[in-house]
């Protein structure tokens, strides 16, 4: 059953590979201009074509192969597969050191004139015409030399020493190994030439520090003393709930203890800081002074708290806690691990069993977030799919060219993202017509004659 091609066909400049023509030892039916086939009469055999100057068709062998000015074709053999020979139609011997010529004449390459000749032009001088088998000399000048090994010429700066000084005072220095005092010359040796070294003095000055009276080092030690106030200092652990310090007993922190820029106690009871319910405090928490108060002049504020969260974690309360992933059948797919100390939560999909999709698709639930009510629903399969083939693909019935609208809408960087297939209704066969996506929203159905039968247009959106 031949494929029915209801519009022109265009490849585009692609080949048709293995292709046959037609047979028949007569033409086909509704014969028009350019209609080929390929005859087996015998005797024939030939591939022909239609040809609307002689309403006929003509062999396709048909050949004429005339003289040109300078080669010449030959037909031996016989139909239908001729032997077409070619020759050069050139007076003269050719050879290795010949050419053609426009009159169709061999010639020898040395009378072209200036074949081996050629200039030579300098910086200044010039140009100087240079003759087949002549030599050039490239010669070297001021700090330059030439050096010609084989067929290869260097052009390079000559190589000398270099001089420290002027011309009349020319040095050239060795490394110098002798000791240099505080008040000694810099002593220089082996010059090539005459002159006086330069020198330099007082190179190395070495200054002794004498001793230092105990007055001058209490001075310093109270200078830093005083510039390193307010560090940090541990005083000891405290009962948040009470104030009383756990070393020495007698001490309260909240109504007779100095306070010192710095100071560091450590909650070892809990307790609300100051009787300050807002700021509660438990064991490993700590509280800094950053603001010195006489003793039972304390406030809350002279404090700066630091949490440990050393506490155990609950549903309203941050604190020290683990996270399992549940084991119940419908909590499944949850992994947790741990690096470092931090936990990381995530769906293990690919640990789940394999489900084997006995039951009917309404008995399988997708989960689907809904945008208009910013809730998280679950979807049942069967409808799922039924929604999104509706907004994605449909069918339509049409009897000649026309034009269809989407029932959906692309974008221009995928308005080719569509399959469009034609179906006679009759036949049940795939058709094929002239698709033309015309926008994002329509497609054009074109047809060169009109369908002898009603045509489905199935249509669907891909990505």
């Amino acid at each position: 059953m031949a494929i029915p091609f209801l519009n022109n066909i265009t490849l585009n400049n692609n080949e048709i590979q293995n292709v046959r023509l037609q047979n028949g030892g007569s033409p086909p039916l509704s014969s028009g201009p350019g209609q080929i086939y390929f005859d087996t009469t015998a005797g024939d055999e030939t591939a022909k074509y239609y040809s609307n100057i002689t309403d006929t068709f003509v062999s396709l062998k048909e050949y004429t192969f005339p003289a040109g000015s300078f080669i010449t074709g030959t037909v031996t053999g016989t139909t239908p597969k001729p032997i077409i020979t070619f020759d050069l139609s050139a007076t003269g011997t050719p050879d290795a050191t010949v050419y053609l010529r426009g009159d169709n004449a061999w010639a020898p390459i040395s009378g072209i004139p200036g074949t081996y000749n050629w200039t030579l032009q300098g910086d200044t001088g010039g140009p100087t015409a240079i003759p087949s088998a002549s030599a050039v000399f490239v010669i070297g000048g001021q700090d330059l030399e030439t050096t010609l090994v084989g067929t290869t010429l260097t052009v390079d700066l000559k190589v000398g020493p270099q001089g420290y000084g002027d011309a009349a005072d020319n040095y050239i220095m060795n490394q110098a190994t002798e000791v240099i005092a505080s008040t000694d010359t810099i002593p220089f040796s082996g010059f090539t030439s005459g002159g006086t070294p330069p020198s330099i003095l007082n190179v190395v000055k070495k200054t002794t520090l004498g001793t230092i009276p105990v007055a001058a080092l209490t001075l310093v030690k109270n200078y830093i003393d005083e510039s390193v106030t307010g560090l940090l200092q541990f005083i000891g652990g405290f009962n948040a709930n009470t104030g009383d310090l756990d070393s020495p007993l007698t001490t309260n922190l909240y109504t007779n203890t100095t306070l010192a820029v710095g100071d560091l106690y450590v909650v070892s009871t809990a307790g609300n800081f100051f009787g300050n319910a807002a700021t509660p405090l438990t064991p490993g928490d700590s509280v800094i002074v950053q603001t010195a108060a006489a003793a039972g002049a304390a406030v809350e504020a002279d404090f700066i708290v630091v949490q440990s969260d050393t506490d155990l974690a609950t549903l309203a309360t941050v604190g020290i806690g683990n996270v399992n992933a549940s084991t119940l059948d419908n909590e499944l797919g949850i992994e947790v691990a741990y690096a470092a100390g931090t936990a990381k939560v995530g769906l293990d999909i690919d640990g789940l069993a394999v489900d084997s999709l006995g039951e009917s698709p309404q008995d399988y639930f997708i989960p689907i977030y809904n945008s208009p009510d910013t809730i998280n629903n679950k979807a049942r399969l069967d409808e799922l799919l039924a929604f999104a083939n509706s907004v994605t693909s449909k069918a339509y019935t049409i009897t000649d060219t026309a034009t269809i609208t989407y029932p959906f809408t692309l974008t221009a960087a995928t308005q080719n993202d569509t399959i469009i297939q034609l179906v006679d209704t009759v036949t049940n066969e795939t058709v094929y017509a002239d698709v033309d996506r015309i926008s994002t929203t329509e497609v054009t159905i074109t047809f060169a004659t009109t369908p002898t039968n009603s045509v489905r247009v199935l249509v669907q959106k891909i990505g």
